[in-house]
C-alpha cells in the first residue's frame, strides 16, 4: 500500500515570513498554483482542476464563471477556455486558474490564517480523488463502473471553494446517464452527524439505513429552525446516509445522488436516487475493518500511509526556507 501511495506536501508563509520582492498575499497565490501543479504528481491535480472547472468531460465544455479578481476585487475575472493563466479584463493584472477558487478571499496583504492551509488540503484532496476518476473516465471508461472510490470525510466543499460542486454534480449525473456510473462514498468519523448516529444507532435494527432530508438535518442534527437555504444546496455533492450493518459497524456515509443535481436536498432523497446504491451496499461488507468501530479498510490503510511522513517536518521547513524565503525582521 505504501508503495502505491502518491505523496504531496507544500508550505505556506502564513505569519512572520516574507518573500523578497512580493507580498505574502501574492506569494501564497503563486504557491497554491505551483503546488496544485506539483511536478512530483506530473501536474495531474491542475489538469483535474481544468477538467472540472471547464467541464471538459462534456461534449460542450463551459467557460469559467466570473470570479472576484485578486487585484481589483471586481467580480469580472475569467480566463479563456482551457487556460491556466491570463489577465483580468478590468484591471489587466495577472490571473491564475486557482484564483477562481477564492483562496485570496481568506488572506490579508501580509498574512493569512491557518484556515487557509486547511482549505487548501480539502481542495487538494478533492482534486486527487477526481484525478483517479478522471483517469478511468479518459483511459479505462469501461472499468469505471467496477470501481468504488472511498473518501475519508464528507463529499462537500465549503465556502467560496464550492464553485467546484456543481461541475462535480453535473459530471456524476452525466457519467450515470452515459452508462458509466461512478461509485463513490465519503465516510464521516467525527462531527455532528457522527454524534447523532451514536444517539440513534443503538436503537436501530441491524442491517438498516436512513437517509435524512434537509428538514430532519436542521431540526434533529443541528437543532436549528428550518433554514431559508436548503441544507447542502451549494456545498454538498453527496447526501448523508446513516448505516447500521451490525452492532460494531454503524457509520455515516455520503453518496452522490442523481436527483435535483443543483440542490440535492430540495426533496427527500430516496435509496433509488443514490448513484450505484445497490453495488455500494453489496460491496460494503467486504470492506469492514474490526480494528476500529465502524472502520473501513480503505480509509484505515490510507490513514496508515499518510501518518508516515515522507520527510521529517524540520527538514521540510529547512528546505523551504533555504530555497524560497527569508525570515522577516
Amino acid at each position: 500500500m505504501a508503495d502505491s501511495a502518491s505523496h504531496h506536501a507544500t508550505v505556506f508563509p502564513l505569519k512572520n515570513v516574507g518573500v523578497s520582492g512580493i507580498s505574502s498575499y501574492h506569494a501564497i497565490r503563486q504557491i497554491i498554483f505551483d503546488s496544485i501543479n506539483d511536478p512530483s504528481l506530473e501536474g495531474e491535480p491542475l489538469k483535474t482542476l481544468k477538467w472540472l472547472a471547464y467541464e471538459q468531460w462534456d461534449t460542450q465544455p463551459r467557460e469559467l464563471p466570473l470570479f472576484g479578481c485578486p487585484h481589483c476585487e471586481e467580480t469580472v475575472a475569467t480566463l479563456p477556455y482551457d487556460a491556466e493563466e491570463g489577465s483580468c479584463p478590468s484591471c489587466g493584472n495577472h490571473l491564475l486558474l486557482t484564483d477562481m477558487l477564492g483562496f485570496h478571499l481568506e488572506m490579508a496583504e501580509d498574512s493569512a490564517p491557518q484556515s487557509l492551509a486547511m482549505s487548501y488540503m480539502a481542495v487538494h484532496e478533492t482534486l486527487l480523488l477526481f484525478t483517479a476518476i478522471r483517469y478511468f473516465w479518459q483511459e479505462r471508461r469501461e472499468s469505471l463502473a467496477k470501481c468504488l472510490f472511498v473518501k475519508d470525510g464528507p463529499l462537500s466543499i465549503r465556502a467560496q471553494y464550492s464553485k467546484l460542486v456543481n461541475p462535480i454534480r453535473r459530471f456524476l449525473l452525466h457519467a450515470r446517464d452515459s452508462g458509466h456510473p461512478v461509485h463513490l462514498i465519503g465516510q464521516e468519523k467525527t462531527g455532528a452527524f457522527h454524534d447523532h448516529l451514536q444517539m440513534i444507532g443503538k436503537d436501530a435494527p441491524t442491517g438498516c439505513l436512513f437517509i435524512p432530508d434537509g428538514r430532519y438535518i436542521s431540526k434533529e442534527v443541528y437543532h436549528r429552525p428550518d433554514p431559508k437555504t436548503p441544507y447542502g444546496r451549494d456545498t454538498n455533492y453527496g447526501v448523508k446516509v446513516f448505516v447500521k450493518l451490525d452492532s460494531y459497524h454503524q457509520m455515516i456515509l455520503n453518496i452522490p445522488t442523481g436527483k435535483n443535481v443543483e440542490s440535492p436536498y430540495l426533496e427527500s432523497p430516496k435509496l433509488g436516487d443514490l448513484i450505484g446504491a445497490a453495488n455500494i451496499f453489496a460491496t460494503l461488507p467486504e470492506l469492514l475493518s474490526y480494528r476500529h468501530e465502524g472502520g473501513l479498510l480503505p480509509v484505515e490503510l490510507a490513514n496508515g500511509v499518510a501518518s508516515l511522513s515522507t520527510y521529517p517536518s524540520a527538514r521540510i521547513l529547512k528546505m523551504f526556507a533555504e530555497e524560497n524565503f527569508k525570515t522577516s525582521m
